[in-house]
């Protein structure tokens, strides 16, 4: 999901489940949107820029650190298959956009040398 805010938050958590000391992590300054991300076994963030056509690695300190460009500007989603980052995208919304309409929608993949984070499983309950 794009955030309207162009910011990634972090958070202080305790083993309850509880969380405080809300903080920006990463504040993105371009013209594009975060949206889906992943964590790489290093502790990095694998970002999607939505409407700039490309894949940020940002590390625990909350700078950008690398990056991979697509050829459409519509970049939704990672996910790591073994040291591949594949990524979804969008259809292009821009007419306008003649090259980025082409590959809009595609999925990509590249590999990227590092693997993805162990992902955990959890169960939501709903309390009555």
């Amino acid at each position: 999901m794009r955030t309207t805010s162009n910011k990634i938050l972090a958070f202080d958590f305790s083993s309850s489940g509880n969380i405080s000391n809300e903080r920006v992590f990463y504040s993105h300054p371009g013209p594009g949107s975060p949206d889906g991300f992943r964590i790489d076994e290093e502790g990095c963030i694998w970002q999607a820029i939505y409407g700039e056509g490309r894949v940020i690695r940002i590390d625990p300190r909350g700078e950008v650190v690398g990056e991979v460009r697509f050829p459409t500007r519509a970049i939704t989603c990672p996910v790591f298959v073994g040291t591949e980052l594949w990524v979804t995208t969008a259809g292009e919304e821009d007419e306008k956009e003649v090259e980025s309409a082409r590959y809009g929608g595609g999925i990509f993949k590249v590999d990227v040398g590092v693997r993805g984070a162990r992902e955990f499983e959890f169960k939501l309950e709903r309390k009555s």
